[in-house]
C-alpha cells in the first residue's frame, strides 16, 4: 500500500535548494569569465551539478550533495538488468524521454543522466517504443496501449499526450497508482496541484510533475517588451505584479494607444504593431488565469461541474476579451493556423504584450536582439482575486502502469525514480537555470517565475476533455475566436450533455 504522506517534507527544502542553484550559477559566472584566460573546455551546466558534490555539507540522509530531498527507495532495490518497457508519444513538442548520447546541450543531457542514474540505481534497462500520439493522433495511441494489453503485455508504462491519460483509465487499461509500495506522492516531484486533483474516489491513474519536462514547457505566462514600455512612458509590470494590480482591466489600458499600421495596408494583422496579440490557441490562460474552473470535486470529492463554468463572471471575460481583441485597434487575435503567429510577432518587435506558454523563452525568443523582454503570470481577473493562476498547455505527458505489466511493482519504481532523478537532474537545468537565470534578462523575471511555477492549477475538465466531448476547453475558446458573446445561451445548450458524459467517467472511477 502506499507509505504515509508526509507533505511537510514536501517544501521545507526549498529555499536552500534555491540558494545551491544561485550558488552554482555563480560557480558558473566565474568558470565563463576564467574561460576568457585558457582555451580549457568547460563542462556542460547538466555536468556542473552532477559533479558538485563538495558544494553541500550534511549530516541529513534525506538531503543529496545539492540540497535536493532523495527519495525513499531501497538502496539495494536491484532487478537485474531486466527491461521495462515504455510506449511514449514519439511527437511530443519538447524533448521529455531518453537522448542517445551525451551531446553537450545542457537539457538533452541532463535528461541522458537521469536516465542513466535510474538505470544503474534500480538494475534496469529502460526500452522505449514510440508511437504518434500528440493531439491530432490520440485514437493512434490509445490503440497501441489497447493492443498491447490484450496482447497480454507488451508495455510496463504507458507516457502519453495529457489527453490521453484519462483515456487510458476509464478503458480499463491502467493501474491505481495508490496501491504501488515504491510511488511515494508526498514527495515535491509529484506536485500536489495535479496529484490532488486527479485522485478520485481514492484512486489515481495517471501522474506528472518533474517527470515530465514539458509541465515545466507549457506553463503559460505573458511576455512584454521592455522597449516598447519606457517608449510609451508605462508603468512597471512587475510592481503592478507583486502589489496585486497586474489585472485584465490593467493589461489592456496599459495596450491602448500601442496601434501602428506599419505596413500601411488599413488592415489588421500581424504586419502592424499591437499593444496585445496571440492565438486561439492561448485563450484558455485567461479562462484559468480569472479563477474559472470547468469541472471541480464537491466536498466527497465526486467530480461535478463548477458553478463559475456557466457563471455571469465567465460571460463578463467573453464579453471583455472580444471587445479589446476585435472591435479595438488595441489588439490583434487570430486562429492557430496562421502562417506567422504572434510569438514571432512578439520575437520581431511589433506587440507590447503577448500570452504564451514559457517554452518560447528558449526557443523563439531567442532570436530577440534588438530588445529585452520580461515574463509575467498571466493577469488576474481583477484585485479582488487572490492568487494569480496559472495554466498547462496540453502538450505535457501523464505516466501510468499498463494493467498488463508482468512487474507492476518494478514499474512503479521506474516511475518513482525518474520521478526523483529528474527533480535533482533536469529540472536545475531547465527551470533553476535556463528559464530563470539564462533565459531571464534580470532578477525579477526569476521571481516573476517563481510565481508562475507555484501558481499552476490542474482543471480536471481539462484532463477528461476528450470523454467530455472536448467542452471543457472548446466552449470558452471557440467562443471568443468567433467574437461571439452569448456565452450563458451556449453553456445552457451543452450543461445537460455535460452531466450525463461527466456522470459516465465518475461511474468507471468508482
Amino acid at each position: 500500500m502506499k507509505k504515509t504522506p508526509m507533505k511537510e517534507r514536501k517544501f521545507m527544502h526549498n529555499n536552500f535548494k534555491r540558494f545551491v542553484c544561485l550558488l552554482i550559477v555563480m560557480l558558473m559566472i566565474i568558470a565563463s569569465l576564467s574561460s576568457c584566460l585558457s582555451v580549457k573546455e568547460e563542462p556542460s551546466i547538466s555536468q556542473e551539478i552532477t559533479s558538485t558534490t563538495e558544494v553541500v555539507e550534511t549530516s541529513d540522509p534525506t538531503i543529496d550533495e545539492n540540497g535536493y530531498l532523495k527519495d525513499d527507495l531501497p538502496s539495494d532495490l536491484s532487478y537485474g538488468g531486466a527491461e521495462v518497457n515504455i510506449l511514449y508519444w514519439e511527437d511530443v513538442e519538447r524533448p521529455e524521454f531518453f537522448v542517445e548520447e551525451i551531446t553537450g546541450n545542457d537539457l538533452n543531457d541532463s535528461i541522458y543522466y537521469r536516465n542513466s542514474k535510474v538505470e544503474t540505481r534500480l538494475g534496469v534497462v529502460l526500452k522505449y517504443t514510440g508511437t504518434k500520439g500528440n493531439y491530432q493522433n490520440q485514437s493512434n495511441f490509445v490503440e497501441m496501449a489497447e493492443n498491447s494489453v490484450k496482447a497480454g503485455g507488451t508495455y510496463d508504462i504507458f507516457a502519453g499526450y495529457s489527453l490521453t491519460g484519462a483515456t487510458l483509465a476509464t478503458k480499463g487499461l491502467t493501474d491505481n497508482l495508490l496501491d504501488f509500495e515504491y510511488l511515494d506522492f508526498s514527495k515535491p516531484w509529484w506536485p500536489e496541484s495535479l496529484i490532488g486533483e486527479a485522485t478520485i474516489n481514492d484512486k489515481l491513474y495517471f501522474c506528472s510533475g518533474d517527470i515530465s519536462t514539458n509541465c515545466l514547457h507549457m506553463m503559460y505566462a505573458m511576455f512584454f517588451n521592455k522597449t516598447l514600455l519606457a517608449d510609451y512612458g508605462l508603468e512597471d509590470p512587475y510592481t503592478l505584479v507583486l502589489e496585486n494590480q497586474w489585472t485584465i482591466e490593467k493589461m489592456i489600458e496599459m495596450s491602448q494607444g500601442v496601434y501602428k499600421d506599419l505596413n500601411s495596408d488599413n488592415i489588421k494583422n500581424y504586419g502592424d504593431q499591437f499593444g496585445f496579440a496571440t492565438i486561439d490557441l492561448h485563450f484558455d490562460a485567461f479562462f484559468t488565469g480569472s479563477g474559472l474552473k470547468t469541472i471541480e470535486k464537491d466536498s466527497d470529492g465526486i467530480p461535478v461541474i463548477s458553478e463559475s463554468f456557466g457563471s455571469s463572471k465567465a460571460q463578463d471575460l467573453v464579453e471583455t476579451l472580444t471587445a479589446f481583441l476585435y472591435h479595438s485597434n488595441d489588439a490583434f487575435g487570430e486562429g492557430k493556423t496562421s502562417q506567422y503567429g504572434s510569438a514571432q510577432a512578439f520575437a520581431d518587435g511589433q506587440l507590447l504584450f503577448t500570452v504564451d506558454r514559457s517554452y518560447i523563452s528558449s526557443g523563439t525568443l531567442t532570436s530577440v536582439t534588438d530588445f529585452q523582454f520580461g515574463i509575467l503570470p498571466v493577469c488576474k481577473y481583477d484585485e479582488r482575486q487572490e492568487n494569480y493562476i496559472t495554466v498547462m498547455g496540453f502538450p505535457y505527458t501523464l505516466y501510468s502502469i499498463s494493467t498488463a505489466s508482468t512487474d507492476k511493482e518494478k514499474a512503479a519504481a521506474t516511475l518513482e525514480c525518474l520521478g526523483s532523478e529528474a527533480y535533482r537532474q533536469v529540472t536545475p537545468v531547465l527551470f533553476e537555470i535556463g528559464m530563470k537565470v539564462k533565459y531571464s534578462s534580470d532578477e525579477t523575471d526569476s521571481q516573476m517565475f517563481d510565481i508562475i511555477r507555484s501558481t499552476v492549477y490542474i482543471d480536471l475538465g481539462r484532463i477528461f476533455t476528450t470523454g467530455l466531448d472536448n467542452i471543457t476547453y472548446s466552449l470558452f475558446r471557440n467562443m471568443v475566436s468567433k467574437d461571439s458573446t452569448s456565452w450563458i445561451v451556449s453553456y445552457n445548450a451543452v450543461e445537460r450533455s455535460l452531466e450525463e458524459k461527466l456522470a459516465l467517467i465518475t461511474v468507471k472511477f468508482e
